[in-house]
């Protein structure tokens, strides 16, 4: 196969020191040769910059720039998108691990089909402080009940669908599962905002209303390392949940404008919403907020439009929609706090039932 398709590889940087370097000995193994590797130096604080630069002695497809200060990940994924010349962009993580044929698959699987977007599968690896895996996650087209291998449409109504089937089963709002064509990126001007926590999935939304042709393969190409180790897009967010429903939104408006809002759609969205506003009672618990605060919180929530509206679409399939959501669909708070307190004593209690728990979609 002839190494003609040129991928950019922009990986932000950031406080990584300690991941870095295999991520970046992913990418030097790989077995695809056509490709650069875009490194920004977010103004880290620690060794990440001297692991990156250590690279380009070794390698003259890695290249490092570095911010004058630290505007996030949003700006360096951004620098990152003015400097590619690939053909295709790829956002991937400093602190991940990547399969070897990552660039060989997505280059004989865009050599067949040029689209416009390729995503594909991956693992979500949940690890010890010693870096042993304890819990593992595939995601991929099997969890969207496909039995082929490989789907590619540029059907517009066919993509449209296959967009929410990714969201339920998230996979659609990472940036790091997929190939961008960078024209389509640079000629529409679509970059990352500067927000925190949403980035990813508002440019996913940005980014698909210029999407005509779409693949979607089986193949595991990358490992989500969750370690405990402080992420690119995390760190507190006070505003968590106000933040959630923009995503419900972006994707909600998205799918008004395709006409394609089903009740299918409504479902999926009803789940996102109730998950987001009970993970947002967990943190409030966690951060010390009062129970009879939490509570007028809720009851305010409950005199929103989107609480009035996603509430009849809640779908009642499975036993942590049951168990979880349903209270808070219902207007029963009180329970909805007993059971956010019994998640938090789980996640701080037994991290690896919670994990779990917190996967069932």
């Amino acid at each position: 196969m002839s190494d003609n398709i040129k991928f950019s590889v922009i990986m932000p940087t950031y406080g990584v020191g300690d991941y870095i370097g295999d991520a970046l000995g992913c990418l030097m193994m790989q077995t695809y040769d056509n490709f650069e590797v875009i490194i920004v130096d977010d103004c880290s604080p620690d060794k990440s910059g001297d692991v990156a630069r250590s690279f380009l002695e070794r390698d003259d497809r890695f290249y490092y720039y570095r911010h004058d200060h630290n505007m996030g990940v949003s700006a360096a994924r951004n620098t990152g998108i003015e400097k590619a010349t690939g053909d295709y962009i790829l956002f991937l993580d400093p602190d991940d691990l990547y399969e070897r044929n990552l660039l060989r698959v997505c280059a004989a699987m865009l050599q067949r089909n040029p689209v416009d977007l390729l995503v594909y599968s991956f693992t979500e690896d949940y690890r010890n402080s010693e870096g042993r895996v304890e819990y593992m996650k595939g995601i991929s087209l099997e969890n969207m009940d496909y039995d082929d291998d490989t789907v590619t449409t540029n059907d517009p109504a066919l993509i449209h669908k296959i967009v929410m089937q990714m969201e339920e089963i998230t996979m659609l709002g990472y940036p790091w599962n997929k190939c961008y064509k960078t024209s389509v990126v640079k000629e529409n001007g679509v970059r990352f905002q500067d927000i925190k926590h949403v980035e990813d999935i508002l440019f996913n939304c940005d980014f698909l209303d210029y999407v005509n042709s779409l693949t979607v393969i089986n193949d595991v190409l990358y490992h989500y390392r969750n370690q405990g180790q402080p992420r690119l897009t995390g760190g507190a967010i006070d505003d968590y949940f106000e933040l959630q429903k923009i995503r419900v939104k972006r994707i909600y408006d998205q799918q008004q404008k395709w006409k394609s809002c089903d009740f299918e759609v409504l479902g999926i969205l009803s789940k996102e919403y109730f998950r987001s506003f009970q993970s947002a009672m967990v943190r409030q618990l966690e951060a010390g907020v009062k129970c009879d605060d939490i509570l007028a919180w809720c009851k305010k929530q409950q005199g929103t439009e989107a609480y009035r509206e996603l509430r009849k679409y809640l779908p009642n399939d499975s036993k942590i929609i049951k168990f979880l959501y349903k209270p808070l669909a219902e207007g029963m708070f009180g329970t909805a706090l007993t059971r956010a307190r019994l998640m938090g004593y789980t996640k701080h209690h037994f991290p690896g039932l919670f994990n779990r728990a917190k996967q069932i979609r």
